[in-house]
């Protein structure tokens, strides 16, 4: 049986709304995802039984990796068996959605490997109890993602041609920014739809701020180079500013890459998290 590669995109999170919270103490949140063209590549491989997984150390065991994980539900006896090569494009810990993205594209590439013939309503029942932004992945790009990922609407608005992602050399972790959100007490924001971009909202910016007040001067680098305006995806730490051009994007990362430390990377909106 043959191989099978699929590239699994980057989000942005072009807004990011807080509006309100369950009794569980999950946040709900409403959200314009938008995939982008920065990318891990996975090889599927098929094998007698059992799941491995081939991939850089640094991001831990196998048996925690999203990928190992949706091989598992979707393979629950290991047979027939899959060897996975995870190639990694994404910065990991930046609010890009590299873990779920491999989540959904394991997914997929599985469903296509072995002709499983599994709908996408049911890939995205498995995927919601993989992580909140694995069923997005799964779908067109943008969407309005609503609740804790559960509530997914395709949506047609006019996107920048680019985007210059910048990542700092540290992490924001999830479960502290929204901590820290709670300890500052801010209002819920009021639900609605998103009719243009930019702006680009994100309520989880004053947290993240007073957790890591370096964001804000990596912020600044970022706004110094970008007219278009500049957001802050999931709970950070990497930022976006968006461009009417990829050449202007570009030029603009040639400008701000000496003053800055991390990553930067061009990107673009494309119409689907996975490609096979």
């Amino acid at each position: 049986m043959r191989e099978l590669t699929v590239l699994a995109f980057a989000k942005l999170n072009l807004t990011l709304r807080v509006v309100g919270r369950r009794e569980d103490g999950y946040h709900l949140l409403q959200s314009l995802f938008c995939a982008v063209d920065l990318a891990d590549r996975i090889t599927l491989a098929p094998r007698e039984r059992g799941i491995e997984l081939v991939a850089p150390a640094e991001l831990g065991p196998p048996e925690a990796n999203l990928a190992v994980r949706a091989a598992r539900a979707l393979l629950p006896a290991g047979q027939p068996g899959v060897r996975i090569e995870l190639a990694k494009g994404i910065p990991a810990g930046a609010g890009l959605g590299g873990g779920s993205a491999d989540a959904a594209a394991v997914l997929a590439g599985l469903n296509e490997l072995f002709s499983l013939g599994l709908p996408l309503d049911e890939l995205r029942a498995i995927a919601a109890d993989l992580g909140a932004d694995v069923p997005f992945f799964l779908g067109p790009s943008p969407a309005w993602v609503e609740g804790i990922g559960d509530r997914i609407t395709p949506v047609d608005l006019a996107l920048p041609a680019a985007f210059l992602i910048l990542v700092p050399p540290f992490r924001c972790p999830t479960a502290a920014v929204y901590r820290q959100y709670d300890e500052l007490g801010l209002p819920s924001s009021a639900p609605g739809p998103v009719a243009s971009v930019p702006p680009f909202p994100n309520d989880l910016w004053p947290a993240a701020l007073r957790l890591w007040p370096e964001l804000g001067a990596v912020r600044d680098v970022l706004a110094s180079a970008a007219p278009g305006g500049v957001g802050m995806t999931g709970s950070g730490s990497a930022l976006f500013a968006s461009f009417p051009s990829r050449a202007a994007a570009v030029a603009a990362r040639d400008r701000i890459t000496p003053r800055i430390g991390g990553e930067v990377f061009v990107a673009s909106p494309i119409r689907s998290g996975y490609r096979i």
